[in-house]
């Protein structure tokens, strides 16, 4: 518990005037103080001199905060004829005990020879000196390559790679193009050609690639069925089809035999049309240039019509005007298991994430991903924009989830989720969640928020935009929980179950608050380099999302919007994901520049690599460019049975998923048998996990190593 040791100090000023006229206030609406700290002065004022004395109490305001320091109720006064101002000093003692940041509120009361005028209550926000803040586990050496302006003024939102041309696909959005790029000397990225993807629709909104086959998707004007547009990696027209309504994300499975697409299905602003959301499964084992409509196959959620009541108990958000669950379902991205077998489609405004069997190409289930409890420890936030220093603490508010991309892996045959918890509000004419807490419209249920006037404040948590339509527990017609957008976190559910296993907290929040290089840009938007500008509304907002597997470990790279930069994990253990290193290369100082607003994030293996180097690429969607990273594995450990002849070593050995050189090499892998299995030329590791267990012969014109695959 902190310590609060108080004490009183006169200052004489002002001039005299009659005492009915006489009003007292605190000085300030609230205070700012680190633990530790001598004092915190808290101003007490009267607007004039008293004639009598003025005598008042100054308390703990119950109800309210998330500190109970150790106060007892001050009795002060003013003397007539003498000071109008006061200071109510207060002592911070410093606990030693790594806490959250946390406030009080002390009010005014039993006033006489005076009124309350307009502060009856100031608010202390008391910032902890213990904080610990997450560290590096060394695991991967990330740095900043370079950055690449895609097209100026523009966007840059999806970045794809084929690994046989080295070319990337970009989507720019704002012109309606695939842009082509020259990736082979990724120092000198150039422009190959810009597809022009107005022909095929109104809007393009996604690229992926894979076996030199290009899928792009575009919306069609007047709500009709978006389409799928096939191309070589020249650019050239392969073929075409219609999928759903505003197709929003295309991927292929890893088998390459289908391409997946989440068709969001979004309202007019009246709600006089509201399509489904559907997902489309195309079937391209045909080959692209024998496609037709018939190879197309759009899944709805209509068998979960008559499950509306199930699911909003569940917590699935359903609440469109007039729509049913087939409508109100907005698919968002698609994640699908390395066997191909099973897909993952994030429901952002619903919160939700449905699962698609690929064999039978039907949604088998609606997971609800519920709320996170901001008001339990770990789970903080900074939640003003109005406040004067970063404070990350706990809040009586739950956080929707509300993923916007999302990845899946597997460890010991269990299927996990990872989702990047951005949040995302709905507004439309008659459906508008652009609402703040403090909102006259915005009723709390007054025995659950007894304070609520004061907690509508600016300084507390009158500006976090939070839902109208959710929190309503009782069905009266005010809020009993806050629900606000996002969680300000990546989080890994277990797919079978929709368990929650994992979630990062508020480490994203403490991580950028404490950089020495980025911490001035805590919670800055994209569009502005403001302190605290995004605290009110769903902080760094992370969006992006991949995992990958590197050596024998797994690894999220999470794109944050808003702040800019990504973060990465290990998440090789689902429930103990580990920090390793947080990234960002917008500009600092007073203007806003660099790479802004990160959405799409790949990973390019050292196999795949132009270069032989991994690489990280995140395409940042307000400044239309491309940020590359470069990632060497720090983790090579256990080289003993490693076997080297002429310098050159193999390691792990005995080997899964991959094998790493100590040097580029070109050779053959035979078998025991002495039959070639692969060959490559000028790679640093090889994919091996398409080899039988057993042992092998690494061949190259100096030398032969052998080595296991377990």
């Amino acid at each position: 518990m902190k310590k609060f040791l108080l004490a009183t100090s006169l200052l004489l000023t002002g001039h005299l005037v009659n005492a009915q006229t006489v009003e007292l206030s605190f000085d300030q609406d609230f205070y700012t103080v680190k633990e530790g700290e001598a004092t915190i002065n808290l101003g007490l004022s009267l607007n004039a001199v008293p004639t009598t004395d003025v005598n008042f109490e100054v308390a703990l305001m119950a109800n309210i905060g998330n500190i109970t320091p150790n106060y007892t109720t001050q009795s002060l006064s003013f003397t007539a004829n003498g000071s109008t101002t006061q200071n109510l000093s207060v002592a911070i003692a410093d606990d030693n005990i790594a806490n959250n940041d946390g406030f009080f509120v002390v009010e005014l009361s039993n006033l006489t020879g005076a009124t309350i005028g307009s502060r009856a209550q100031t608010v202390v926000y008391v910032i902890d000196n213990d904080e610990t803040v997450p560290t590096s586990t060394g695991d991967l050496n990330i740095n900043y390559l370079t950055s690449y302006e895609v097209a100026p003024g523009e966007s840059a939102e999806i970045v794809a790679f084929d690994e046989a041309t080295d070319r990337l696909f970009v989507l720019n959005a704002t012109a309606t193009q695939v842009e082509i790029l020259d990736f082979s000397n990724p120092s000198n990225i150039s422009s190959i050609a810009s597809i022009d993807m107005t022909a095929y629709g109104a809007g393009a909104t996604s690229v992926a690639v894979k076996n030199g086959i290009v899928a792009a998707t575009v919306d069609v004007p007047n709500f009709g069925n978006g389409k799928v547009v096939f191309m070589d990696t020249d650019g050239n027209l392969l073929n075409s089809v219609e999928v759903g309504n505003l197709p929003d994300m295309v991927c292929f499975t890893p088998d390459g035999t289908k391409v997946l697409t989440a068709n969001e299905g979004q309202p007019n602003d009246g709600y006089t049309i509201d399509p489904e959301g559907t997902i489309s499964i195309i079937d391209i084992t045909g080959g692209i240039a024998n496609l037709t409509q018939a190879d197309v196959n759009t899944i709805t959620f209509n068998a979960f019509d008559a499950q509306e009541a199930q699911l909003k108990a569940a917590g699935v958000r359903i609440f469109g005007a007039g729509a049913t669950v087939s409508q109100d379902m907005e698919p968002e991205f698609i994640s699908v298991n390395a066997t191909s077998t099973l897909a993952w489609v994030s429901l952002q405004e619903n919160n939700a994430i449905a699962t698609i069997d690929l064999v039978t190409e039907e949604i088998t289930e609606i997971l609800p991903l519920g709320t996170k409890d901001h008001s339990l420890p770990g789970n903080g936030l900074d939640i003003s924009d109005k406040t004067d220093s970063v404070a990350i603490m706990n809040w009586n508010v739950k956080g929707m989830y509300m993923p916007d991309a999302i990845a899946t892996y597997a460890v010991n045959g269990v299927d996990y989720i990872v989702t990047a918890n951005e949040g995302d509000q709905r507004e439309y004419g008659v459906i508008d969640e652009d609402v703040s807490v403090g909102d006259s419209g915005y009723d709390l249920d007054p025995t659950l928020f007894p304070n609520a006037a004061l907690l509508k404040e600016d300084f507390l948590l009158g500006r976090i935009a939070a839902s109208p339509y959710d929190g309503d527990t009782d069905g009266d017609g005010d809020i009993d929980e806050i629900h606000i957008f996002g969680a300000r976190s990546f989080s890994i559910w277990n797919a079978s179950t929709g368990a929650l296993v994992y979630d990062s907290g508020d480490e994203f929040e403490r991580i950028t608050a404490n950089d020495p290089i980025y911490g001035e840009l805590f919670n800055a938007s994209n569009s502005n380099n403001n302190i605290k500008n995004r605290s009110d509304n769903k902080g760094p907002e992370p969006e992006g999302i991949t995992v990958q597997k590197i050596n024998n470990d797994y690894y999220a790279f999470v794109t944050l919007e808003r702040t800019g930069g990504m973060m990465v994990y290990n998440i090789t253990n689902p429930t103990q994901a580990a920090f390793v290193k947080y990234a960002n290369s917008r500009d600092l100082g007073a203007n806003e520049g660099g790479d802004l607003g990160p959405e799409g994030i790949i990973y390019i293996s050292e196999n795949e690599s132009p270069n032989n180097t991994a690489m990280i690429i995140m395409a940042n969607e307000v400044s239309a460019t491309l940020s590359i990273y470069t990632v060497e594995n720090m983790n090579h450990s256990g080289l003993e049975n490693n076997n080297t002849e002429a310098g050159l070593l193999i390691y792990p050995n005995p080997a899964q998923d991959y094998i790493y050189f100590n040097t580029v090499t070109t050779g053959v892998i035979v078998n025991a048998m002495g039959q070639e299995v692969l060959s490559f030329q000028d790679k640093a590791y090889l994919n091996i996990d398409q080899l039988e267990k057993g042992i092998y012969y690494l061949k190259t014109e100096a030398t032969t190593v052998n080595f296991i695959v377990q």
